[in-house]
């Protein structure tokens, strides 16, 4: 409705209440002066009382402009949902991984490497939980089949990583573990499983979490990880993490060799489902031109849920 439009009709409801303000008030006054006559004196002053309530209500309505009234509105139904929705969402941060941290480099192999076309991906996770297993592992799944990665999704599992098929896993040129941490303590590499996998073969390792940790709530966990990403003469390379778990407050940073030429940088938390309101997010490069395309920042302070993906493409010049 045009402003103007709505300035005339609230004009015509002040003066309507109005009327029937005044009418009310002789009906009050009227039945007060026919003591002797009961029955209309009981009628006027039930009629008067009706007109004043009513229009007495209806201008303290009015005083409210149209905008107050719908964030009244709007914030009555946001309470009403947040009581109806916290304790379902509650027991779904029970599991989830807080302070959520994912620092990934991009460096090109150095003269005489043996997996030229291949970039070296270096990255560390560290996040908070409240539990753990007796055993974590990490999975790296040599396939080009995105399938094998469902075998390894089970709470106990700090990482699944895939590689191209013709890689081995077993080749640290091509996948190495580094750290893998609790509560700031190295754990004991417990064995090396070898699995065949959907379109290729997966290397798990399991590590010991020590028996106070899996028996006591709220540990931090830290792994490093080095592997390798193709990228032969591509012109643009994507680099994109996706969580299996709830996750809350996370944060994503990738930094760049120079020496891979970027020419661009672009980053996206478009695929990511949060878990209520997405108030806070920054999705930007690090740092100011010149140096804009040469580290990325993902940060989004709001709960997400599993299958969120976030992503930095790099377009680069190859010659």
């Amino acid at each position: 409705m045009p402003v103007s439009q709505e300035r005339q009709l609230r004009k015509i409801l002040v003066l309507a209440n109005i009327v029937a303000l005044i009418i009310g008030l002789v009906s009050v006054v009227a039945a007060s002066l026919l003591t002797h006559q009961q029955v209309l004196a009981t009628v006027l002053s039930l009629i008067g009382g009706a007109f004043v309530s009513a229009a007495v209500v209806t201008l303290a309505i009015g005083s409210l402009t149209v905008r107050e009234t719908t964030e009244q509105v709007d914030s009555a139904v946001l309470r009403g949902l947040q009581d109806v929705l916290g304790p379902i969402r509650s027991p779904l941060f029970v599991g989830a991984l807080s302070a959520y941290r994912y620092d990934c480099l991009l460096t090109v192999p150095p003269a005489g490497d043996a997996h030229p076309d291949y970039l070296y991906q270096s990255f560390r996770i560290s996040y908070r939980t409240e539990t753990l297993p007796k055993t974590v592992s990490i999975a790296c799944v040599a396939s080009n089949d995105d399938a094998s990665l469902a075998a390894y999704t089970g709470p106990e599992f700090l990482l699944r990583w895939m590689i191209d098929d013709n890689l081995d896993p077993d080749d640290p040129e091509i996948f190495t573990i580094g750290a893998v941490r609790v509560d700031n303590r190295d754990l004991e590499r417990r064995s090396v499983v070898h699995e065949t996998a959907i379109g290729g073969k997966a290397r798990v390792d399991h590590f010991s979490v020590p028996h106070e940790a899996s028996v006591t709530a709220g540990h931090s966990v830290e792994l490093s990880i080095c592997a390798r990403k193709f990228i032969g003469n591509d012109r643009r390379v994507r680099i994109q993490a996706q969580v299996f778990r709830h996750v809350t407050d996370a944060e994503y940073r990738l930094t760049i060799d120079p020496a891979l030429k970027p020419t661009r940088l672009s980053v996206s938390a478009s695929e990511v489902s949060p878990l209520g309101a997405t108030h806070g997010a920054s999705v930007r490069p690090t740092f100011p031109t010149p140096f804009s395309n040469l580290a990325g920042l993902i940060q989004l302070p709001f709960p997400l849920q599993p299958g969120s993906v976030m992503a930095f493409t790099v377009d680069r010049d190859p010659g």
